[in-house]
């Protein structure tokens, strides 16, 4: 049966809520990172929609009815009247018209469709297509489809559209479906084509989340995948990393003192104090500058925890640094533009549990991690007697708990660092877990003495290197013979180490 529509203002609302992320795929393309040596492969493309909201909930979608529904649910607090319509041409063409000329909301069958309009308390429906075609719409006032100019004189209608309250991200040439066109247009939606599916690496993109820091961001294209509602939260509240940016890599390499800052012996750091080594690791930075397209910045790599050759009262073998002895090397590197990774080297203790202990370093923007296989001891085991190792249970069980700060904390990305000299110091590294969109790991080759077995332990840790792991290299100033200049460090190790430390 066919309905008047009421002469009375039939859409009350289009209130926005604020901060809700929603993907929407087509077709197959390859992500737009470009896979190298040292650097992360692509990601795989994603095929369909990914709406995630606030509150964690997540959904795949496919059909254009429940992408209609996701970015209605998403934009729109109260629609008293809005327009349901087929993907049959011969309906959506008209129905988007006549949506669009009155400021309502157009909606595509799916299994929600009924749900939605009673979140959004609609009464009204102008509906085109047959009633068997659209499915069930309740106890409300239908209107059969017609031209928005053949309808009664309706008190407020036509809505004048809001202004930026969505933002829309189109990567790769793609557009906006049309069903969606009246709802962005109602929200007055603001449109911008992206460079990179990560809004975490284009500085336009997070400068444009952060202008309309509580709108919804609806993005267009092939491959932004699960993670993209996070990496929006990301790119809206984390600070910037030394250097500029969010990701660690690829948009900067480091060069880093190594040490513990209570002894000489353990390493260059230790050799002077905090303001003299942040000027020490710069002096480094001037010299690798000029050999890199990337900016190079200086960071330190502060040994937390020390592996001890007798046992201490808990039996761990590891001498734990505390908190306040590393503060005055983090403070000077925040104030010298340097990042900072702690070196955890945890004996018959276990490497999360060491973590753990670093926490209040740890949630600062700058500081990474990074794991020492080598002092890793099982038990009965005593260093130097044994080589360490660790199992990969261990070292994704340290990764989840760090990306899990990073998530709470708002933070940029952190760099987790396995270091290795042997392929048995990880033991089932294929299984590393890298879909940790928190986590960059690194790799890092501890190998010291002649150039040529350095070489070959170089080789032999990119062998059967997880896709998204990147690449370190040690220079040691007494064990290595000789030891590279930074000219023959990024000619001769290849490819080229994205983090260089120096012990």
């Amino acid at each position: 049966m066919t309905h008047v529509l009421p002469r009375r203002a039939v859409l009350r609302s289009a209130a926005l809520a604020g901060g809700v992320a929603i993907t929407a795929s087509a077709c197959s393309a390859e992500e737009d990172r470009p896979a190298a040596e040292g650097r992360p492969a692509a990601e795989a493309p994603v095929e369909h929609a990914v709406v995630v909201r606030d509150d964690g909930f997540a959904v795949t979608l496919a059909a254009t009815g429940e992408r209609t529904v996701a970015a209605s649910r998403a934009v729109l607090s109260r629609a008293t009247a809005v327009v349901v319509s087929t993907t049959t041409p011969s309906d959506l063409d008209p129905a988007r018209a006549t949506a669009t000329a009155l400021g309502l909301p157009l909606l595509v069958p799916g299994p929600d469709l009924l749900g939605e309009l009673d979140r959004l308390s609609t009464r009204t429906v102008v509906r085109f297509g047959a009633a068997e075609s659209v499915g069930d719409l309740g106890s409300r006032e239908v209107i059969e489809g017609t031209p928005a100019e053949n309808l009664p004189d309706l008190p407020g209608l036509p809505r004048p559209a809001a202004t930026g309250s969505v933002l829309v991200l189109l990567h790769d040439g793609a557009t906006v479906p049309a069903a969606l066109e009246p709802l962005l247009a109602l929200a007055g939606a603001t449109r911008r084509t992206v460079e990179h599916l990560d809004p975490r690496r284009d500085d336009g993109t997070r400068n444009a989340l952060s202008s309309a820091a509580s709108a919804p961001v609806l993005a267009i294209g092939d491959g932004f995948g699960e993670h993209f509602a996070a990496r929006v939260r990301t790119a809206r509240k984390a600070p910037d990393l030394p250097g500029g940016g969010l990701l660690p890599f690829p948009g900067r390499r480091m060069v880093a003192l190594y040490g513990h800052p209570q002894t000489r012996a353990l390493g260059m750091l230790g050799e002077q104090g905090p303001t003299e080594s942040a000027a020490r690791a710069a002096g480094l930075v001037e010299e690798f500058a000029p050999l890199t397209d990337e900016k190079v910045i200086p960071a330190f790599e502060l040994i937390a925890t020390v592996a001890a050759a007798s046992p201490l009262p808990d039996e761990s073998y590891s001498r734990k640094t505390p908190v306040q002895a590393l503060l005055p090397y983090v403070e000077a590197a925040e104030d010298a533009g340097a990042y900072v990774v702690l070196d955890l080297q945890p004996g018959r203790s276990d490497f999360l549990t060491q973590a753990k202990a670093y926490e209040p370093l740890l949630r600062r923007p700058w500081v990474g991690l990074a794991l020492d296989p080598e002092w890793r001891l099982k038990a009965g085991q005593k260093h130097i007697e044994q080589i360490g190792s660790v199992g990969i249970e261990e070292v994704n069980a340290v990764g989840a708990w760090l990306a899990e700060l990073v998530r709470t904390h708002d933070l940029p990305p952190k760099v987790l660092t396995l270091h290795q000299f042997r392929t048995s110091m990880v033991r089932d590294r294929e299984s590393l877990d890298t879909s940790l969109d928190e986590i960059q790991w690194l790799v890092h080759a501890d190998g010291q003495g002649g150039q040529g077995a350095k070489q070959a332990t170089w080789r032999a840790l990119q062998r059967g290197l997880p896709e998204g792991v990147w690449l370190g290299w040690k220079n040691f100033e007494d064990e290595d013979s000789p030891m590279l200049t930074p000219e023959q460090t990024m000619e001769q190790v290849a490819p080229a180490p994205w983090f260089i430390s120096y012990q």
